[in-house]
């Protein structure tokens, strides 16, 4: 089998040793020449550097790397570009640094070009750079910007670094906009779009291709370039794990896919894609490597409600945020945790419907919270969860009950929304960290179930109910029903409409549970006649 290209990000070695490549260059032909100026916002271990070095090795004319792919017939040969390439991947935790380190980027460059620059400082420097390799090259000038906002980015947490470096990046990336007669084409591509970067007006604003359907799957794997380009992969896991080829697709397909950028066409993480066939092991691999590191400490502030279920948004919540009022919704879109499963027309308006990708996203998301939230140790929270799981098919009401409570004590008060389906919500996401596969609202011929959990030959039947706060005097406030109460209607209800009767034949559990302010009550039951 062919190699997988996994931790390379240069095309050249790709392609030169016969790495897979799954070819995106139709998808390049296409936005070359749709604009000249163009951005892309992609998370953290999507593809966006190697989409940038094929971008390098196509303008230079790099003709045999592309033997094969659909561009080579397409593309004029006779005309070579000169390159400059800027990886903003730098030291960066002062202003000082990031000024350095911008100066380092293009004295390396210059000298590539057999090129001395002498400007001062790294706006006039870059500006130095690209007229003297025109001049010397006698061609225009194409320039590549991977990870444009990682001097940002890196220092969010510290608003006056953060503030500082977009400064310095304002004034480096408005050299631009006065250079047109230098250069040929622009690409950038980063996590987020900051609004009041100066890359955005600074060049009369490059196109923005982030949620253009035309390029919706410009970086990831597309369902049928995963079964073209991995077939043997994915039958040898199959094979290896005791699975027919369409099971384990199924399986790769729930844990990998659904990332998507127009609610329509949906995108395999590459990186995790390549890691499970190269460990044929299913796993959270992306959370470690594709985590921003300030969204950790963010995610501890943040309502979870937008992980929990889906949320109706606009675009622009998605498109950019301030550095000064990071929304969640923005943030956790652009970096990966949430993504577009719908877009709703209201006549001339769109309302994007957007939620969390897939099974490692989820898994991965919630529980690194409850790790937060509970600050269990990793190994701890992985007892935790076996411990429920064991507690719940023995009927162990309480030691069960006090888990739950555990869990719900170390949400900070912040997070705890009076409104019942948020309390549904949560619970549903412990239900499912236990493994199981989760109907939500199931509904019957006599009403609806609120949640039904199937594991092999046991169903679990839970019915939820919440209790609203009242004030009783000063600020002191009390559930409007007791947890008893709410026990009894949740067990009644059950009976009452016999749930369980559409699962007979299975090991039936009913599972009540109540939420009372920051409390939880919870009653288990075994249907022995069913």
């Amino acid at each position: 089998m062919r190699r997988l290209s996994l931790g390379r990000q240069d095309f050249k070695t790709i392609r030169e040793k016969e790495y897979i490549y799954v070819d995106k260059t139709k998808h390049i032909y296409e936005m070359i020449n749709n604009s000249d100026i163009n951005f892309l916002s992609r998370p953290r271990r999507f593809g966006k550097s190697l989409l940038l070095n094929t971008l390098k090795e196509l303008f230079r004319g790099n003709k045999n790397l592309f033997e094969g792919l659909y561009i080579y017939d397409k593309w004029d040969w006779g005309v070579k570009y000169p390159v400059i390439y800027l990886d903003l991947s730098v030291k960066s935790s002062s202003p000082e640094k990031l000024e350095s380190s911008l100066i380092w980027s293009l004295d390396m460059i210059a000298s590539d070009f057999d090129i001395m620059l002498s400007a001062p400082d790294s706006q006039s420097r870059f500006k130095e750079l690209i007229i003297k390799i025109n001049k010397t090259q006698n061609q225009k000038v194409v320039i590549l910007i991977d990870e444009y906002d990682n001097p940002i980015i890196d220092n969010i947490k510290n608003l006056k670094i953060a503030e500082d470096n977009r400064e310095i990046l304002y004034d480096f990336y408005r050299t631009l906009k006065t250079m047109d007669e230098y250069i040929q084409f622009i690409f950038l591509t980063g996590v987020s779009k900051f609004a009041n970067v100066s890359i955005f007006s600074a060049l009369s604003n490059p196109t923005d291709i982030t949620l253009d359907k035309r390029f919706a799957t410009i970086c990831g794997y597309t369902q049928e370039e995963l079964e073209e380009y991995f077939g043997e992969y994915i039958s040898n896991l199959a094979e290896e794990l005791s699975f027919s080829y369409d099971e384990i697709l199924e399986n790769i397909k729930q844990w990998y896919n659904g990332y998507s950028w127009d609610g329509e066409n949906n995108v395999y993480n590459p990186q995790s894609t390549m890691t499970l066939f190269n460990t044929s092991e299913f796993d959270n691999y992306w959370f470690e490597t594709g985590t921003p590191r300030f969204l950790i400490e963010f995610m501890k502030k943040y309502d979870v409600k937008p992980i929990l279920e889906p949320v109706i948004t606009h675009k622009k919540s998605l498109e950019s945020f301030s550095i000064e009022n990071i929304g969640e919704i923005g943030l956790l879109f652009q970096t990966g945790y949430l993504t577009v499963k719908d877009i709703i027309k209201q006549g001339l308006e769109k309302e994007y419907k957007i939620a969390i990708p897939n099974k490692e996203v989820k898994d991965s998301t919630l529980t690194h919270l409850l790790n937060i939230y509970t600050e269990y140790p990793d190994y701890d929270l992985f007892r935790l969860i076996k411990e429920m799981k064991k507690q719940l098919f023995n009927l162990d009401g309480v030691p069960l009950e006090n888990n739950f409570k555990k869990l719900l004590a170390n949400i900070p008060y912040q997070l705890h929304i009076q409104d019942e389906h948020y309390y549904h919500s949560l619970l549903l996401t412990w239900l499912q960290l236990l493994g199981f596969d989760i109907i939500a609202e199931d509904n019957t011929n006599k009403g609806r179930i609120d949640a039904v959990l199937a594991e092999k030959n046991t169903v679990i039947i839970a019915e939820f109910k919440y209790s609203k706060l009242e004030e009783i005097k000063d600020n002191e406030w009390i559930p409007v029903k007791t947890p008893q109460q709410l026990l009894k209607e949740a067990k009644n209800q059950i009976h009452k409409k016999e749930y369980y009767q559409k699962y007979h034949g299975n090991k039936i559990i009913l599972l009540q549970a109540v939420f009372a302010a920051k409390d939880i009550k919870t009653h288990l039951e075994l249907l022995n006649t069913y």
